[in-house]
C-alpha cells in the first residue's frame, strides 16, 4: 500500500472515514408474471392510469394470470393494457433487521411505490374498552381541564388486541412494507410511515383505549362534567355530559377517518390498507332534548366587547372571567352537538375512501363480543330523551344486543363498501390480522392509457374482469381525472429539473447531517493521483478525515494518543487493507490519502475504529461506502471530492483538515480537490443558499503535492452573517470545464 502525501501543519498519524449510517435493509420476495423479473417503468402522462387488481379463486390468489387474460374498461369503453406486473410479497422479517426512511420526503417516495405495502393502523381510542379501566361513571377523579394527562403504563398484562397487534407488527409487515399508527386525536398530515414499529408498540403498552372510562377525559371533554355536572341537586344535567362526550368523540373520529383518507389518496394511486381497531359508532342523530334550555337558568349572553390588554378595546368574552367564558363555549358545543347527524357523513367517509382506492379492514379488539356495555358500566345519569344506542344503560339484554348489533354493522359496512375482508367474529384476533396482510400480498399492477383524454375533472369508473372463469377480482372502482389547471401544474413540475440546483440542494443537505453528539467526526470521499497508469486511466485515491470534537479532547479518556485503525473493504467483507494513526489533542485533526493498486472500479467499505485512553467508552467506529467509477481516460475523470480545511486564533496560521462543517466568522476556510490528467486552470466563488454569487474575494491556486495536483480556493469568513453558504471552485482543462461544491454553516 501507498502512503501518499500526509498533509497534516502538526505531527501526527493519518486516520478518518465519512460520518454516515448504512441502512441494513432487505428486499421482500417478489415474482413477475413473465419469465424475465424486470420492473416496468411507469409513464406518468396525464391520462395514464395504473390499476392494482386483486383475483381470487375459492379465496386463493390467482399466480398464473397473464395481460391478455384481463379486460379493463372505463365508462364502458375498453382500455389497452400497456404495463403489466405481478406482485408477490412473501413473509415479514423481523423488526430490528428493517430500515426505516431517513426523513418525510423518503417515507413519503417508498409509500408511493406500489410495489410497497401501505397500512395505516387506525386505533380508535375512543371507542375500544380497557378492560381494567373504571367503568362506574358515578364516581370519577376529575381531570384536567388545562392539558391532556399523560398516557400512563398499563397495569396488569397486556390484553388479547395489544397481543394480536405486537404481533402483527413483528411477524406480519414484510421488509418494503410502510406502516403508520393514527389515533382520532391525531392529524394526518402528522402520519410518519416506518418499517420499524417500536414506537408503536410502546403506545399499546399505555391506557390507550378509553371508551367507558370516565376519569380518561381531554381538556374539553372534562369541562363539559364541569359545566354540566352530574351530581347536580336539582338533576338539570343529569347525563348531559355523557351524551356530550360521546357525540364529540365519535364526530372527531369520523372527520379523522375522512381526513385520513384524503391524505392517503394524496400518497399515491394504488391501493391503501386502514386497520381500524373499533367497537363500531352508534351514528348518532339530532337529540332535541339535549339542546332544551335548562328550568332556572337564563340564556348565555352573546359575547360582546370587552377591555383588553393596554386599555384597548376587544370583541369576545373577556379571558379574565374565565368561568363565563367555559360556560358560553360549552353551550355553543352542546347545541352544536345535539344537531349532529352522522348517518351523512358516514357514507361521506365510505365515498371518499373509494375515490381514493382506500380498503378498510375492522378489527373488534373484543372478539366475539357478547355485551356492547361492561357488565360494571354504570352512568353517571340517563339524559333525557338520549338514544338508546347512542349512551348509558338503558333496559336489559335486549337492548344491549341491539347496541352491539349496530356498532357491529357500521364496521361490516366499512369493510364491504370499501373492498376490505369481511370482518369475521372470532377470540382469535392474531389470525384476523394475518388475514388482512395475505389480502394484500398478491396483486398486479395494471397500467393503461385512458382513451378519454379530457381534462375536465370528472370521475370514471373503471370495471376490470377475467377471462378465465370462476375467477373473481377485486380493483380500484375509478378515479377522478385531471382538471385543466392540474395538467399544467404537472407540466411545469415535470419539467427538466435544473443540475446545478440539483448539485446544491444535495450539497447543502449534507450540512444538516452533522452531529454535534460525536466525540470523532469523519469525512471522507474520492480522489485521483495526478500521474496516470500505463494505460491512461486516472488512479483512484482514497481520502480520509478524522478530528476530536474540542469538548471530547478536554475529557479524560482522550487525555492521551488515542488508537485510530483504518481499514478499506469490500462490500461483501473482504479486508484490502488496514492502518493505525494517532490521535490525541495535540494533533485533533489529521488527514491521509489512500492509494492501492488493488483499488479498481466497484464499492468499497472504509471503517474507522477510533479508541481513547482511560476508558472503554471512548471508542467510536463510523463507516463509509466509497464508489470507484469505471475507469476512462484520466482527461475526463472530474475532479475529487472536496477536503475543506480551517484556519482560525486557535491553530495560528495552519490550516487543520475539519469533518465539521460549522465554522466562525473569525476563521478562514479553504476547499482542495485533487484533479487528474494535466494541469488546470481555477476560479472560484462564494455563494448563497439559492446559488447567487456573494461579493466576497475567493483566492485560487494550484499546487503540486506528492503524487497529487491540487486545486484549490481560499477565503476569509469575518464578513458573513450567520447562515448556510457554497464555495464553489470551477476546474478548466482544455475544453473541460467541471465544478466542485463545498457547503459550510455560520455559526454564532
Amino acid at each position: 500500500m501507498l502512503l501518499i502525501g500526509c498533509r497534516v501543519p502538526i505531527a501526527a498519524a493519518c486516520a478518518a472515514a465519512l460520518g454516515a449510517s448504512l441502512l441494513a435493509s432487505g428486499g421482500a420476495a417478489r415474482q413477475q408474471g413473465s419469465p424475465a423479473p424486470q420492473r416496468p417503468t411507469f409513464r406518468t402522462a396525464v391520462n395514464f392510469v395504473r390499476v392494482d387488481v386483486y383475483p381470487r379463486a375459492d379465496g386463493r390468489p390467482v399466480a398464473d394470470l397473464r395481460a391478455e387474460d384481463f379486460v379493463v374498461e372505463e365508462d364502458g369503453a375498453a382500455q389497452v393494457i400497456s404495463t403489466f406486473e405481478h406482485i408477490v410479497i412473501r413473509d415479514g422479517t423481523a423488526p430490528e433487521t428493517r430500515a426505516d426512511p431517513r426523513n418525510v420526503r423518503e417515507s413519503n417516495q417508498m409509500a408511493g411505490d406500489p410495489r410497497n405495502r401501505l397500512f395505516v393502523l387506525f386505533l380508535d381510542t375512543f371507542h375500544v374498552t380497557d378492560p381494567a379501566a373504571r367503568h362506574n361513571g358515578r364516581s370519577r377523579l376529575p381531570g384536567s381541564t388545562v392539558a391532556r394527562l399523560p398516557a400512563e403504563a398499563r397495569m396488569g398484562p397486556p390484553t388479547n388486541i395489544d397481543r394480536a397487534l405486537s404481533s402483527f407488527l413483528k411477524t406480519s409487515i414484510g421488509p418494503d412494507d410502510l406502516i403508520a399508527a393514527m389515533t382520532p386525536e391525531m392529524d394526518p398530515s402528522e402520519l410518519t410511515f416506518i418499517r420499524r414499529p417500536e414506537s408503536i408498540e410502546a403506545f399499546l403498552g399505555t391506557t390507550w383505549a378509553r371508551r367507558f372510562s370516565s376519569d380518561n377525559l381531554d381538556p374539553v371533554e372534562e369541562r363539559y362534567f364541569t359545566c354540566y355536572p352530574p351530581d347536580d341537586p336539582q338533576h338539570r344535567f343529569d347525563g348531559v355530559a355523557v351524551e356530550m362526550v360521546s357525540r364529540k368523540r365519535e364526530a372527531q373520529t369520523i372527520q379523522s377517518l375522512r381526513r385520513l383518507a384524503q391524505r392517503l389518496g394524496e400518497l399515491r394511486e394504488e391501493r391503501k390498507g386502514v386497520v381500524i381497531v373499533s367497537e363500531g359508532w352508534a351514528l348518532v342523530r339530532p337529540n332535541q332534548d339535549l339542546a332544551r334550555q335548562f328550568e332556572g337558568m337564563a340564556p348565555p349572553q352573546p359575547p360582546g366587547i370587552h377591555v383588553g390588554a393596554g386599555g384597548k378595546i376587544a370583541p369576545g368574552t373577556d379571558p379574565r372571567t374565565y368561568v363565563t367564558a367555559d360556560w358560553q363555549q360549552c353551550e355553543a358545543d352542546r347545541l352544536r352537538l345535539a344537531n349532529l347527524d352522522h348517518r351523512r357523513e358516514y357514507l361521506d367517509v365510505l365515498n371518499e375512501a373509494n375515490r381514493v382506492n382506500l380498503s378498510f379492514y375492522p378489527i373488534d379488539p373484543r372478539g366475539l363480543a357478547v355485551f356492547d356495555q361492561p357488565l360494571d358500566y354504570q352512568p353517571a345519569a340517563a339524559p333525557r330523551g338520549a338514544d338508546a344506542a347512542q349512551v348509558g344503560r338503558v333496559g336489559g339484554v335486549v337492548e344491549d344486543f341491539e347496541r352491539l348489533r349496530g356498532r357491529l354493522e357500521t364496521l361490516e359496512t366499512a369493510a364491504s363498501a370499501t373492498d376490505g375482508l369481511a370482518m369475521i367474529k372470532s377470540n382469535d384476533l392474531t389470525a384476523s390480522l394475518n388475514r388482512v396482510v395475505a389480502d394484500l400480498s398478491d396483486y398486479y399492477l395494471i397500467g393503461y392509457a385512458s382513451t378519454n383524454s379530457k381534462a375536465d375533472g370528472s370521475f370514471r369508473r373503471i370495471s376490470v374482469h377475467v377471462k378465465r372463469p370462476g375467477v373473481e377480482v377485486r380493483a380500484r372502482r375509478g378515479y377522478r381525472a385531471a382538471t385543466a389547471a392540474e395538467v399544467a401544474a404537472r407540466a411545469a413540475a415535470s419539467a427538466p429539473p435544473d443540475p446545478a440546483g440539483l448539485s446544491r440542494t444535495r450539497v447543502l443537505a449534507s450540512l444538516d447531517r452533522t452531529r454535534a453528539d460525536r466525540p470523532v467526526r469523519v469525512a471522507g470521499g474520492l480522489a485521483w493521483a495526478s500521474d496516470p497508469d500505463e494505460a491512461g486511466r486516472p488512479r483512484p485515491v482514497f481520502w480520509v478525515v478524522a478530528e476530536l470534537d474540542g469538548a471530547a479532547a478536554r475529557a479524560p479518556e482522550w487525555s492521551g494518543s488515542g488508537r485510530a485503525v483504518l481499514t478499506v473493504a469490500t462490500p461483501d467483507g473482504q479486508t484490502r487493507f488496514d492502518e493505525d494513526a494517532a490521535l490525541s489533542p495535540a494533533s485533533p485533526s489529521i488527514v491521509r490519502y489512500l492509494a492501492d493498486t488493488s483499488i479498481t472500479a466497484g464499492e468499497y467499505v472504509v471503517r474507522v475504529r477510533v479508541q481513547g485512553t482511560g476508558r472503554s467508552t471512548a471508542d467510536v467506529t463510523e463507516q463509509v461506502r466509497i464508489t470507484v467509477p469505471a475507469p476512462g481516460p484520466a482527461a475526463e475523470a472530474p475532479p475529487g471530492d472536496p477536503v475543506v480545511y480551517r484556519s482560525g486564533p486557535f491553530t495560528g496560521r495552519a490550516f487543520l483538515p475539519t469533518a465539521d462543517p460549522r465554522f466562525r466568522r473569525a476563521e478562514r476556510l479553504r476547499v482542495d480537490a485533487a484533479v487528474a490528467g494535466t494541469a488546470p486552470t481555477v476560479s472560484a466563488r462564494l455563494l448563497d443558499r439559492k446559488g447567487q454569487p456573494l461579493p466576497l474575494p475567493v483566492s485560487a491556486a494550484v499546487r503540486e503535492e506528492t503524487y497529487l495536483r491540487i486545486a484549490s480556493a481560499e477565503l476569509a469568513l469575518a464578513p458573513l452573517g450567520p447562515g448556510d453558504y457554497l464555495v464553489e471552485l470551477t476546474v478548466q482543462r482544455g475544453s473541460r470545464s467541471d465544478t466542485v461544491l463545498a457547503a459550510f454553516r455560520i455559526v454564532p
